[in-house]
């Protein structure tokens, strides 16, 4: 019988935090699932660590690949569960209860992919330390901002019929452009609750690399933006509420 979650965690030299990650996920009072760890042909004692660890829900993977997107393709072609999930290997899930709270939704759901909040732990340059980011997005929103995968269940049979993967040629936006691609064959569902503990320091942090998904979303997206345009009351209605903010700050 297949899991209910497929938990895919892409590592690379991760002694450091991974067992912590996985520590937050062998420690939930939910149990049906299976740990996909798809591995870059770890140098350091990440392997070891794993291997140390003995739950027979852990598989591991391990060999080249380019980089964190390709690591998530291939999660996504070896997990078995009914829902994907993807989290770092520094990042943790926020308490023992999460899978067991988001599998009473995920049983009931009509959506394909439901999403929470996470807590972000240290400035990220997109979000601040202790921020619970970002609430519920409308299309418009996505278009402006990404969803932490992080926070996101994707229903597997859905990413497989609709033939969805991670863009290479995106090195840190890969996941929002998968967000979008996903939001254009089904609505979301958001539940008002955090997933996991976002830690700064991963390649979404700062813009040191050059990101090529920023321009061309405009380009590739065009119809997208102007289809979710706000009209004049839309944009007086920011504009009045901006002023309300800015006088109840002073």
């Amino acid at each position: 019988m297949s899991p209910f979650f497929s938990i895919i965690i892409p590592s690379f030299n991760a002694e450091n935090t991974i067992i912590t990650a996985l520590e937050s996920i062998l420690q939930q009072t939910f149990k049906d699932f299976e740990i996909r760890i798809v591995d870059g042909l770890s140098t350091d004692k990440t392997l070891e660590i794993i291997r140390g660890i003995d739950d027979n829900r852990i598989i591991v993977h391990s060999d080249k690949d380019k980089g964190i997107y390709d690591a998530m393709n291939k999660g996504i072609h070896y997990a078995q569960g009914e829902w994907l999930y993807f989290i770092g290997s520094d990042d943790y899930l926020y308490n023992n209860d999460v899978l067991q709270t988001l599998s009473q939704t995920l049983n009931k759901a009509k959506n394909h992919v439901i999403y929470g909040n996470v807590l972000i732990n240290g400035n990220t340059g997109w979000a601040t330390d202790r921020q619970v980011y970002n609430g519920k997005y409308s299309f418009q929103k996505l278009l402006k901002s990404n969803i932490c995968h992080q926070s996101m269940f994707y229903r597997r049979s859905f990413i497989l019929k609709n033939q969805l993967e991670y863009d290479l040629k995106y090195p840190i936006s890969s996941d929002w452009d998968f967000n979008i691609a996903c939001r254009l064959q089904s609505k979301f569902t958001f539940i008002n609750t955090i997933v996991a503990v976002f830690n700064a320091g991963g390649i979404s942090t700062g813009k040191s690399i050059t990101e090529p998904f920023l321009e061309e979303r405009k380009v590739k997206y065009a119809h997208l933006y102007e289809k979710y345009k706000p009209n004049i009351m839309q944009r007086l209605k920011y504009k009045i509420n901006a002023l309300i903010k800015k006088v109840i700050r002073k």
